[in-house]
């Protein structure tokens, strides 16, 4: 009875931790004016951009991704999009040429602008890559790297990530 009691107990304070995270994710998305608050957020999606650059359509839910963009390279997630797990969209990363601070300090970044359209399913363990515009109802097939743009009903899965259908 009293590991019934434990379990019992160590479950609901997981899932409250896990409720707890997804509103502090939604509280912080709400700062976003181009976030729709229909918007369902998992309890550790990262948004790395400032309020203007991320725009997310209604109905979309993100489990688990790290959004990165920027001012200059924004982001723009459309309508009822399905994002799973582990994903990074990334319109701002790092630069080979100077990926980590040198004596100055400085980082070298590169960025591009990234488009997802309407309906697009993207699986987990997915990297999209600065620059990429995906049409709508577009799949990204999981563990996938998408390094180039598809047009609207593509299939796409691989590493790099290649027209299946």
């Amino acid at each position: 009875m009293f590991n019934f009691l434990l379990d019992w107990l160590a479950t609901l304070t997981v899932n409250a931790s896990i409720r707890i995270k997804r509103r502090h994710v939604q509280c912080y998305a709400a700062t976003f004016p181009n976030i729709d608050r229909s918007v369902f957020f998992g309890p550790n999606v990262i948004i790395l951009a400032s309020p203007g650059s991320v725009s997310i359509g209604a109905g979309t839910y993100i489990n688990d991704a790290i959004l990165s963009a920027s001012d200059e390279c924004p982001l723009r997630i459309g309508e009822r999009c399905a994002i799973g797990y582990r994903v990074s969209i990334k319109a701002v990363t790092h630069d080979s040429s100077n990926p980590a601070p040198d004596a100055s300090g400085a980082i070298a970044h590169k960025c591009a602008p990234i488009t997802i359209g309407d309906r697009c399913w993207i699986g987990d363990n997915v990297f999209l890559r600065e620059g990429v515009t995906l049409g709508d109802d577009v799949v990204v097939g999981a563990n996938s790297v998408v390094t180039k743009s598809f047009s609207s009903g593509s299939i796409i899965a691989g590493v790099p990530a290649m027209l299946i259908r």
